[in-house]
């Protein structure tokens, strides 16, 4: 008798602890992205890597025991107004972290909320060099980027330009807004450095639709190279629009070589193009080569930057919740500073007094109608 109840008793136990884990709250993460307007399919792109993370952290058992973590999405339209609203509402929902804002405009907006509601916000996308100089103790300490910074890739790119020295005359155009205009201003401080003379500087608003009147000027000025710094959808047209008028000029700058301009690039559009990037899915290391094969499992695509940035952003989250032992705000940001992590491409970083962990710049090039990796350079 005394066995048959010291059995039930194990059972029910047993049965307890099973329950009690069942009911354990899930942890929330917010998610601030631009799922309409300008930057709507980067968006997507990004949500691939943030989704695939979340589903292999959940099948592996979840963290602390067994929660899960559920995610609350949020629309800012890559607009720093939204942007403020949706970092509001992530706020007030108790995320315990935020993966976030993909345009710098918008993450510029987002720091000093999260930052008073001590809730640490992960980027590998916005790009904008204020975003570093802002952030790190005695700055804002709730911020942080696993991506390099427009400086830092202009940094590596005017190198590249200034050791190949294929060009003497740039252009530059770029969008409105802080990631158009720092980008630029990036840009302009290594080309002189690399012999590079920066010929003119168009800005246009987001969303534009017609580029003739600044390709038309572009044609008459006939720099060597155009150093674009625009996001989605602007990007397209106004490569789509030089393909019309017969621009046949290589592109620099945060140009990108793949993605939605792939058909521009096998239609020979954008030949002899050199582009400063975060990311490119043939980078041969072990854990790139099992990123793509899962991204391309499930979504039929190889990853982007923004696949890369939005999967390595949370997992980051992850590891500092495991470190610590906790969800609060401050636990969580005092990890992530700690933390020593292997990125997708096989690079361990940490992150240093500005919150940045973006030492890694790929340099990619477009010959024959096919893109390459030219180097991978770490920068300071």
């Amino acid at each position: 008798m005394r066995v048959r109840i010291l059995a039930a008793t194990a059972i029910a136990a047993l049965w307890g602890m099973s329950q009690a884990s069942a009911q354990q709250p899930p942890i929330l993460i917010g998610i601030s992205t631009p799922q309409t307007g300008v930057a709507a399919v980067a968006s997507e792109w990004e949500m691939w890597g943030v989704n695939l993370a979340v589903e292999e952290i959940n099948a592996a058992g979840g963290l602390l025991g067994g929660r899960k973590i559920e995610l609350m999405v949020l629309d800012n339209k890559c607009n720093p107004s939204e942007a403020v609203n949706v970092a509001n509402k992530l706020v007030e929902a108790k995320v315990v972290a935020i993966e976030g804002a993909h345009c710098s405009s918008a993450h510029l907006a987002s720091m000093k909320i999260v930052a008073d509601a001590k809730i640490p916000m992960i980027t590998g996308i916005a790009s904008n060099p204020q975003i570093t100089a802002l952030a790190g103790p005695g700055r804002n300490e709730y911020s942080f980027r696993i991506s390099p910074s427009d400086s830092a890739m202009m940094e590596a790119l005017g190198i590249y330009l200034g050791n190949k020295k294929q060009w003497k005359t740039v252009a530059i155009v770029g969008e409105d807004t802080d990631f158009g205009r720092g980008g630029a201003d990036a840009f302009k401080a290594v080309a002189e450095k690399a012999g590079v003379q920066v010929v003119s500087t168009d800005f246009h608003p987001q969303n534009a639709p017609d580029f003739t009147s600044i390709l038309t000027r572009l044609q008459q000025r006939r720099p060597d190279a155009i150093a674009t710094f625009q996001v989605g959808g602007d990007s397209i047209n106004f490569l789509r629009q030089a393909m019309q008028l017969g621009v046949k000029i290589p592109y620099t700058g945060r140009i990108e070589l793949g993605g939605r301009n792939q058909p521009i690039i096998e239609a020979g559009g954008m030949e002899k193009s050199i582009s400063a990037w975060t990311y490119n899915a043939t980078i041969d290391s072990p854990q790139n080569k099992a990123f793509v094969e899962k991204i391309k499992a499930k979504y039929k695509s190889e990853p982007y930057l923004q696949t890369w940035g939005g999967y390595d952003a949370i997992r980051i989250i992850a590891q500092a919740i495991t470190d610590c032992k906790c969800t609060d705000g401050e636990g969580i940001k005092n990890a992530i500073k700690k933390m020593t992590f292997v990125n997708v491409m096989g690079k361990t970083v940490t992150f240093d007094d500005h919150n940045s962990a973006g030492r890694f710049v790929v340099l990619q090039t477009v010959l024959d109608k096919k893109v390459g990796v030219a180097d991978i350079v770490e920068v300071k």
